[in-house]
């Protein structure tokens, strides 16, 4: 790139000269240079590449679980819907506490004389704080995950209702077999492990 200067008149106008970088070897981009050949050679790239792309795993194992029929056996750490043990709760209301969304409130229970937690899901983030700092362990996680429901009103459990688990089949009647999760050198596949 170099500055010419000209002389227009009695005034200097400056130009810029830039190089010419194709040096004649290639057409310019949208000149009438290209073959019918490339421009047919480039729309079969184009419509090849995606194709390759996905090739790979056209053969491999399913990632995804057909989630009615079948259904996940979660590890004992998950963080599924709690379950309340009304021997064990002292209604210390420490759970109440560090309840970081402020979801659990200790409520009258019929039949008992102290009060004890009840959970607002439409709010519980499953931090598991109230689980972890529970001193007697009355509160705990299960593997039960179907909290979807047509009225939101119904997702404010009471301590009577946290105390009874339902069972899985009885939550997801089309379920027909329990898949497990493992990982090999490279993914993590499913295998079933047993029918319902």
């Amino acid at each position: 790139m170099r500055l010419l200067k000209t002389q227009n008149g009695s005034d200097a106008q400056d130009r810029l000269e830039l190089p010419n970088t194709n040096r004649g070897t290639e057409p310019i981009r949208g000149s009438s240079a290209k073959t019918m050949g490339d421009i047919l050679m480039s729309w079969i790239k184009r419509l090849l590449r995606p194709i390759g792309i996905v090739a790979p795993y056209i053969f491999r194992n399913s990632q995804t679980v057909a989630y009615p029929t079948e259904r996940l056996i979660f590890k004992d750490r998950f963080r599924g819907r709690h379950k309340f043990y009304f021997e064990r709760c002292i209604s210390c209301s420490i759970c109440a506490r560090v309840c970081p969304c402020a979801s659990i409130v200790l409520v009258p229970a019929e039949g008992h004389e102290k009060t004890y937690p009840g959970i607002d899901y439409n709010t519980c983030s499953f931090c598991g704080y109230c689980v972890e700092y529970c001193p007697k362990q009355a509160l705990e996680f299960t593997d039960v995950v179907e909290l979807a429901v047509k009225d939101r009103s119904t997702l404010k459990y009471s301590p009577e209702r946290l105390s009874v688990v339902p069972e899985i089949k009885d939550l997801v009647p089309r379920m027909k077999r329990r898949i497990e999760a493992y990982l090999t050198d490279k993914e993590m596949k499913y295998r079933k492990v047993k029918d319902v």
